[in-house]
């Protein structure tokens, strides 16, 4: 066989870069996750004066932060969607001019109504556009780099939001409220530079050669995906049969509303991604996480802490989640082959850990400690979300599926947020909300620890039938 006929036999597949552009793309997601949300737990900072000029209390905080919650959820549930119509670049280019129509215009906002629509809608929206179209590129980038491309950027994205407090401090003292937002938004406005790095994947996708082994597995893929074709007792039935198939489908194609469902919500999501541990656990845990962190300092003063032994709890807190994010760089490819699913779910046993372990002892040094395993396990339950999604679904789909995750999170926010922090009033204990924040931990771990080892089984479950019906042919 000559050189050219063995060259012409073979067979190339399209990969993912894992690297090239890729680290441009890296840097672009970077840039955009950075600006829309290193200012967000500088709320209280920068408009604590302001608020109180227009007569802004708790009750209206909570108000617009659940608009915002609401806004967040939806804009990212859709991006599932836009993505079919619109190009990664184009949307997150909307994303960015929406960031920055919000941050712009609370310099000029004056009034309750204003300051609602500039800082709770406006940047909300961008925020779902943007942290989904983000991962979105950097999944179709990145595959088996993903664990270490991920973990760089939060990691960065940490280490900004660590200086930005002091930043601000500084800026309000030498140039006042209205001159600090004004570079806030010019900060923003590097969104838009991020965007434009954006280019299509294909672009840039490897040619790898399919081996000999590879390609006959593809094949028996494609054999086990094909419909088997079904025997009938007679013709009539086959006729009937197919007759009442053409007459759903035309039905199908003729209703409006079933369109709609279905360009929103995938059917192949609906039938593996909505009814996996994938779609609910993550969302539960960084409610869990996020309600826990704001209600800490509180449980703190309570307990009669002093203001140094809360700062430094909080301090803990940030340096294990940032140490484990720095891990995480280096570990990246190992965590890659050892499976992303299960070591979410050593986080979330962790988090739950460290919980109990706080809630149980009455020590000063022991709560330290669980304190700053909780910041590790927040890391994991933080950094791994983008990467335990992708793992889960079809890289055409990761969009729609973290729109649906989005979707969820906005809703049990709004539910549960309200919930715990209702009975955590009426009972007058922080110690019976983190009970119930241990309890979502707790959940999702038994469950998807269920599903883990149904998922790992079911291949033998498989063989097993296999090997019954086969024994079962030769004695018939």
């Amino acid at each position: 066989m000559s050189a050219k006929e063995s060259t012409e036999k073979k067979k190339y597949k399209l990969v993912a870069p894992d690297g090239g552009y890729g680290y441009m793309i890296a840097l672009s997601a970077t840039i955009i996750l950075t600006t829309a949300t290193m200012f967000q737990g500088c709320f209280g900072l920068i408009f604590k004066n302001f608020m109180e000029e227009l007569g802004i209390n708790s009750v209206h905080v909570t108000v617009m932060m659940g608009i915002g919650s609401i806004c967040a959820a939806a804009s990212g549930f859709l991006t599932g969607t836009f993505v079919k119509f619109m190009s990664l670049r184009m949307l997150t280019l909307l994303g960015a001019v929406l960031l920055n129509i919000g941050t712009f215009g609370c310099v000029f906002a004056n009034t309750m109504f204003t300051f609602y629509v500039f800082n709770g809608i406006f940047p909300s929206i961008a925020l779902g556009i943007l942290f989904n179209v983000s991962f979105t590129t950097l999944n179709l980038y990145f595959v088996e780099k993903r664990m270490m491309v991920i973990s760089f950027c939060q990691t960065i994205i940490a280490l900004v939001t660590m200086v930005v407090p002091m930043f601000l401090k500084w800026s309000l003292e030498e140039y006042g409220f209205r001159s600090t937002l004004l570079l806030v938004s010019g900060i923003s406005m590097n969104c838009i530079f991020g965007a434009i790095l954006i280019q299509p994947v294909e672009k840039y996708m490897r040619k790898v050669e399919i081996e000999e082994k590879d390609e006959l597995l593809i094949s028996d893929q494609e054999l086990k995906q094909k419909p088997k074709s079904e025997v009938k007792l007679n013709d009539i039935e086959g006729n009937i049969s197919e007759k009442s198939l053409e007459l759903s489908e035309e039905n199908e194609k003729t209703n409006r509303l079933t369109k709609i469902y279905n360009t929103l919500l995938d059917k192949s999501l609906r039938k593996t991604y909505l009814l996996s541990c994938v779609c609910y656990g993550p969302t539960l845990c960084m409610f869990a996480d996020v309600t826990y962190i704001v209600m800490l300092p509180q449980a703190l003063y309570t307990a009669h802490w002093s203001q140094d032994n809360v700062a430094l709890a909080i301090s803990l807190i940030g340096f294990g989640d940032l140490t484990m994010r720095i891990v995480f760089i280096f570990i990246g490819n190992w965590m890659f082959k050892f499976g992303s699913a299960e070591i979410y779910v050593a986080g979330i046993i962790l988090a739950l850990v460290a919980r109990l372990g706080q809630l149980w002892t009455k020590s000063f040094i022991a709560n330290m400690i669980f304190i700053t395993l909780a910041g590790i396990a927040r890391c994991s339950i933080a950094i791994l979300l983008p990467v335990v999604i992708a793992d889960a679904v079809l890289p055409e789909q990761f969009s729609s599926a973290m729109g649906i995750s989005m979707m969820f999170s906005g809703l049990t926010n709004l539910s549960l947020g309200f919930a715990i922090g209702g009975v955590r009033d009426l009972t007058n204990s922080y110690d019976v909300a983190f009970y119930l924040i241990a309890s979502c931990f707790a959940l999702v771990a038994i469950f998807w620890t269920i599903e883990l080892f149904y998922k790992k089984n079911k291949h033998k479950r498989q063989l097993r039938r296999e090997y019954l019906r086969q024994k079962q042919n030769v004695k018939s």
